[in-house]
């Protein structure tokens, strides 16, 4: 209900009521429009002030968030570079010299380094596009890199596996118990031979001990031959790779055959008295690369410098072969 409008009338002294037109109505309406579109222009224009600085302010707080990310990334990158440059040092200087290897090839560290220059097409329109550009050709080259590396080193692990079996195979420890270093006979060289007594070159050592003493693997091997050899009677013939051969002669008994794979210590045979032999012992011949060597010289594994230095004085000593 609308309200009722009143004018004071001095003839009367006192207010009368007065009828509003259409015309007054549609007036004040008119008003009261006008007034609503005025806040609320002024409204729309304040609030789109306040958004557009929030606006600009929130692109302008990404826009140094991306920055901060792109510098943290560029400083990643190069501490990779620096890691790959130490790992390639380390490479190179230590670890191929410690297998005697000659170093990795540079031109395949290179291979591929300098990234694909067609990428930056893709950066082009992007804000910091030069910037990430660069990020991103010096991570292809890192990347290259360490894989070249993590190749090198495959090879450093193939060498490092060959160098431990190398160490486990090579012919290194006694070939009975001989801890009181009391059993060896006869040394390598020339000697006085037990029957035909004549000097004649002693190709291994000589080991006495009792029929049926255990002998043992020098190291791993594979066995080569179990058989009966003229002057040497029963024999096992190791292969132990690496060019490395060992060879037991006058056992009584095998504790092996043809193929089988031993480790060292494994017992192969039993001591004997078979063959042109004066008495029970084991002859013992290391061959290296078809050539017969002093067997003296690989026993390193088992013997202190003082006990080897006892076993090379003993086994020098002129005595005559068994």
């Amino acid at each position: 209900m609308s309200k009722v409008k009143y004018k004071y009338n001095p003839e009367t002294l006192s207010y009368d009521e007065v009828e509003l037109t259409w015309k007054d109505h549609l007036k004040r309406l008119s008003y009261y429009a006008i007034a609503a579109f005025v806040a609320s222009v002024l409204i729309l224009f304040f609030s789109y002030g306040y958004i557009k600085n929030i606006g600009k302010k929130e692109v302008q707080y990404d826009i140094e968030k991306h920055e901060a990310e792109i510098a943290e990334l560029k400083e990643q990158v190069n501490n990779l570079k620096e890691i790959s440059s130490d790992l390639q040092q380390k490479d190179d200087n230590i670890y191929r010299v410690i297998f005697g290897a000659d170093p990795y090839p540079q031109y395949k560290r290179e291979l591929g380094v300098g990234g694909n220059p067609n990428v930056k097409d893709k950066y082009k329109d992007l804000e910091h596009g030069d910037l990430l550009f660069e990020v991103s050709q010096q991570i292809a080259i890192v990347e290259k890199k360490l894989y070249a590396q993590s190749i090198s080193f495959d090879s450093v692990i193939a060498m490092a596996k060959q160098k431990e079996d190398l160490l486990q195979s090579v012919p290194s420890i006694q070939p009975i118990h001989n801890e009181d270093l009391t059993h060896i006979a006869s040394g390598f060289g020339m000697r006085m031979h037990p029957i035909y007594k004549i000097l004649k070159m002693h190709t291994g050592l000589d080991f006495t001990a009792d029929i049926g003493t255990p002998i043992f693997a020098t190291g791993d091997a594979v066995v080569e031959e179990c058989k009966v050899m003229s002057g040497y009677g029963q024999i096992v013939i190791l292969d132990h790779g690496f060019g490395y051969k060992t060879r037991y002669a006058h056992c009584s008994e095998y504790k092996c055959k043809k193929g089988d794979k031993v480790k060292r210590g494994d017992i192969i045979a039993l001591v004997g008295n078979t063959g042109a032999s004066v008495g029970p012992h084991l002859h013992y011949e290391v061959m290296y690369k078809g050539n017969l060597v002093n067997p003296v010289n690989y026993f390193f594994n088992d013997l202190s410098p003082e006990e080897f230095d006892e076993v090379v004085k003993i086994s020098s000593q002129p005595t005559q072969s068994m």
